[in-house]
């Protein structure tokens, strides 16, 4: 699947034309605009081989034909001959560029990633050298490749520390998810906190769809709350139990919104990572919570009236895990998405359906009705309001 398509298009040899950004399926995205970079000086030069000279100028409008054409693996041939054979001059960076492209249009995100990142590193100074690395990290992210994100977000930020919101945010972004795999939490809530500080200024986040560029920065908000919560263990001591259980819920909530603003942006491939981690949230919520030991306190019939009815109240957390795993998979079916995450999905689905068919076997196996067990419920309610 190819992410991000976007072809900038040139007519004969002139400036490249600025074009609407879509995804694998043509469809237009609402990513943040930057300035397109100006047209360098033209150069003709010749590239002489054993077989024929060249015009190189001859040979870039021809890869740019095939590019517009979508003849991708012709033009990023044409485009890897120039940079084979020039050493310098804006011809290589514009084959550069444009190679990438291509790359990036043909499926090979990686390759493309490479040429953005060799064009950043060779032409510091390019006119190109700001949007082929914020391209790059967009691909990069994509490919969930944290370490190579946040080093070339890392470049990004010294070298244009005054650029457009379009390049901070996604640098803010990849610096973030780079730091939290490397469990450096602290310093990837700063970077976090920093590309929020560009959305909140400039109000990015207002009610409706948000940019897509402002997805995997609410993506590694949720994953920073997320982790937050999972270090919030629930202790089985009772005058501890409750306290420890509202902070855990309330952390959880909080991932659960930075995830579900991820998903305002409308991209199939955030919005799948972040609609697993909702599930992931409750699913993991739930085994922890059946895993604290029962009071010893207590007849048996106690006891059992107890497990019953705290069974039936966490159970809703299967539900809501369910539910969200359900609207992930129909989203992800409608839009096409196809990526490790699907499959991730689809595996806990059937591990909830489990689950859920345990807790009921477990309910049934006690000597009380359902009516019975939701009546203990209710004088657990209302004893403990809170």
């Amino acid at each position: 699947m190819r992410y991000g398509l976007t072809l900038a298009l040139i007519g004969c040899a002139g400036a490249p034309v600025r074009p609407r950004a879509t995804d694998a399926r043509g469809q237009q995205t609402a990513t943040l605009p930057l300035v397109a970079p100006r047209a360098p000086v033209r150069v003709a030069t010749t590239i002489v081989t054993p077989d024929a000279a060249i015009d190189v100028e001859e040979l870039f409008v021809s890869g740019q034909t095939s590019l517009r054409q979508g003849q991708y693996a012709s033009a990023a041939q044409a485009f890897d001959r120039i940079v084979e054979q020039e050493s310098e001059g804006p011809w290589l960076e514009r084959a550069l560029f444009q190679g990438a492209l291509a790359q990036e249009a043909q499926g090979d995100l990686d390759g493309a990633a490479e040429r953005f990142e060799q064009l950043g590193r060779r032409f510091p100074h390019s006119a190109w050298s700001a949007e082929a690395l914020l391209r790059s990290m967009r691909v990069r992210l994509y490919r969930e490749t944290w370490a190579a994100a946040g080093e070339t977000a890392r470049s990004y930020l010294e070298r244009y520390p005054t650029s457009g919101p379009a390049g901070r945010i996604v640098a803010y972004a990849a610096r973030g998810l780079d730091l939290l795999a490397a469990a450096r939490q602290s310093e990837a809530e700063y970077f976090i906190a920093k590309g929020l500080e560009v959305v909140d200024r400039l109000e990015l986040d207002r009610a409706g769809r948000l940019p897509r560029d402002l997805a995997p920065l609410y993506f590694a908000l949720g994953e920073a709350r997320r982790r937050r919560a999972e270090e919030a263990r629930l202790s089985p001591d009772v005058k501890q139990f409750s306290a420890r259980l509202e902070r855990r819920c309330e952390l959880l909530l909080e991932a659960q919104s930075a995830y579900s603003d991820s998903m305002r942006a409308y991209d199939a491939h955030w919005s799948t990572m972040a609609g697993y981690r909702v599930g992931e949230l409750y699913e993991r919520l739930h085994q922890e919570l059946m895993q604290i030991p029962l009071p010893r306190t207590g007849t048996e019939r106690e006891r059992q009236l107890f497990e019953g009815a705290m069974r039936l109240r966490y159970s809703v957390l299967l539900s809501k895990a369910a539910s969200m795993l359900e609207h992930t998979l129909a989203m992800a079916q409608r839009t096409g998405e196809q990526s490790e995450w699907v499959r991730r999905s689809e595996q806990s689905q059937r591990q909830l359906e489990q689950y859920r068919q345990a807790e009921d076997h477990a309910i049934k196996q006690l000597p009380f009705s359902r009516a019975e067990l939701e009546s203990a419920l209710d004088d657990l309610a209302a004893r403990h309001p809170h």
